[in-house]
C-alpha cells in the first residue's frame, strides 16, 4: 500500500533544499501526451495556452507525477526571429518544426535583429499566458531562454549552421551573439513582470549533441553564450535552473561545469549519458532522468518499470538530490500505462 506523506509542491521543495522528501520525485517530461490523453490535438500543447495548461494540470492529476506544467519546445527561435513554424497537426507529427528560417543567406544573417518587443514575438504571446496561470495557481513560472546554440539552429537552419561553423564562423559567431540578446531580453521581461524570485529557467539543450558537434566546437560556439546568459539570468535573481542536456553529450560534459549555475539546479540528461556519469561530474546539483522515452512508447509495462528501478537504485541516494524522469519528453503515443510505470517505481523503490 502506497503511502505518501507530501505533496507534490512540498515533495519538490525538500529536494530543492537538500533535505530528503517521502520519495523519489517523478518529473516524467511529458508535453503531446498529455493533449491526446485529454482527447485533444497534439497541436493543443503548443498552439493554446488555455488548453495546454488545462491538459498537464490533469494528467498531473491522474498519474500522481510531480512536475507541474510548462511551455517549451525544441525548435523554438526561427519564429520568434521573423521563420515560420508549423504546429503538429500532421499524423506523424510529435512537436512544432520551422518550415521556414528566417536567415537563408550571409546578408540574412549579418542584418538579424533582434524584435522590438520580445513579449509578442513567435511563442512568446502562448509561453507569457501558460505562465500567467502558473502564478495564478502558486505555481512556478517557467521561463524558457533556451539553449542559444539551439534556437540559432533553428534561425539559420541546422545544415546550414554546421556548414557556416566550418566556412564562416563569424557570422554564426554574431546569430548567436542576437540569440543571446533575445534570451536575456527575455528574462528581464519575465523577471518584470513575474518577479525573479518566483521563476525557474529552463534551457533544453539538444543540438549541442556530440552526434552534431565535436566538444571542441561546444567550447567555441555554446559555452561563451550560456555563460553569457546564465550569468545575467542569475544576477537578475533567479536562483532555479532546469537544463535538459539532451541526447549524447558525453565529450561536452567537462563544459557543462563550467556553464554559471545556482546551487542545487536541475540537470537531467538523456539516456546516452549514465546517471553514474553524471552524478560524479556535478556532485552537487539535482540529477534527473533517464528512462529511455523509446522503452515508454515500446515497450512492456513491466519492462518500463525496472529500468525505473534500476535508476532509482543508482541514483536514490545522490548527495545533490535525484528526480526520476524519462531521458527526453515522452512520446506523445506512449500508452498510459508506460507512463504511469515511472510513478509506480518511485512510490514502490524511491521511497526514502
Amino acid at each position: 500500500m502506497w503511502s505518501e506523506t507530501l505533496t507534490s509542491a512540498e515533495r519538490m521543495a525538500a529536494v530543492v533544499k537538500g533535505e530528503k522528501p517521502d520519495r523519489v520525485p517523478v518529473i516524467p517530461f511529458v508535453f503531446g501526451h498529455t493533449a491526446l490523453v485529454c482527447g485533444q490535438p497534439l497541436a493543443r500543447v503548443y498552439d493554446d495556452a488555455a488548453e495546454s495548461f488545462r491538459c498537464q494540470v490533469l494528467c498531473q492529476e491522474m498519474y500522481g507525477y510531480d512536475g507541474g506544467p510548462l511551455y517549451a519546445y525544441a525548435s523554438a527561435g526561427g519564429w520568434e526571429f521573423g521563420g515560420e513554424v508549423e504546429f503538429p497537426y500532421k499524423k506523424y507529427s510529435g512537436a512544432p518544426v520551422v518550415s521556414r528560417h528566417p536567415v537563408r543567406s550571409e546578408a540574412d544573417a549579418l542584418n538579424l535583429k533582434v524584435p522590438d518587443h520580445v513579449s509578442t514575438a513567435g511563442a512568446l504571446p502562448i509561453a507569457l499566458e501558460l505562465s500567467r496561470r502558473q502564478a495564478e495557481h502558486g505555481m512556478p513560472v517557467t521561463l524558457q531562454i533556451g539553449s542559444p546554440f539551439t534556437w540559432a539552429g533553428s534561425v539559420i537552419g541546422e545544415d546550414l549552421m554546421m556548414t557556416w561553423m566550418l566556412k564562416k564562423p563569424e557570422v554564426v559567431h554574431h546569430v548567436l551573439d542576437k540569440v543571446s540578446e533575445f534570451a536575456v531580453r527575455v528574462a528581464e521581461h519575465y523577471a518584470g513582470e513575474f518577479g525573479a524570485e518566483n521563476l525557474t529557467a529552463f534551457h533544453g539543450a539538444a543540438t549541442e549533441s556530440n552526434k552534431l558537434i565535436s566538444p571542441k566546437q561546444f567550447e567555441t560556439f555554446v559555452l561563451p553564450y550560456y555563460q553569457r546568459i546564465n550569468k545575467r539570468v542569475i544576477d537578475l535573481g533567479v536562483s532555479s535552473f532546469f537544463i535538459h542536456i539532451c541526447g549524447e553529450q558525453n565529450r561536452n560534459l567537462e563544459y557543462w561545469q563550467r556553464v554559471p549555475l545556482p546551487e542545487r539546479s536541475i540537470l537531467s540528461f538523456g539516456r546516452e549519458v549514465s546517471l553514474q556519469t553524471a552524478m560524479d561530474m556535478f556532485p552537487d546539483q539535482i540529477i534527473a532522468g533517464n528512462v529511455d522515452p523509446a522503452l515508454i512508447q515500446e515497450g512492456r509495462p513491466e519492462d518500463v518499470l525496472e529500468q525505473a528501478r534500476e535508476r532509482i537504485e543508482t541514483a536514490k541516494y545522490h548527495k545533490g538530490g535525484y528526480v526520476l524522469m524519462a531521458g527526453c519528453d515522452v512520446p506523445p503515443l506512449a500508452p498510459p500505462v508506460n507512463v504511469f510505470q515511472l510513478v509506480k517505481a518511485a512510490r514502490e523503490f524511491g521511497r526514502y
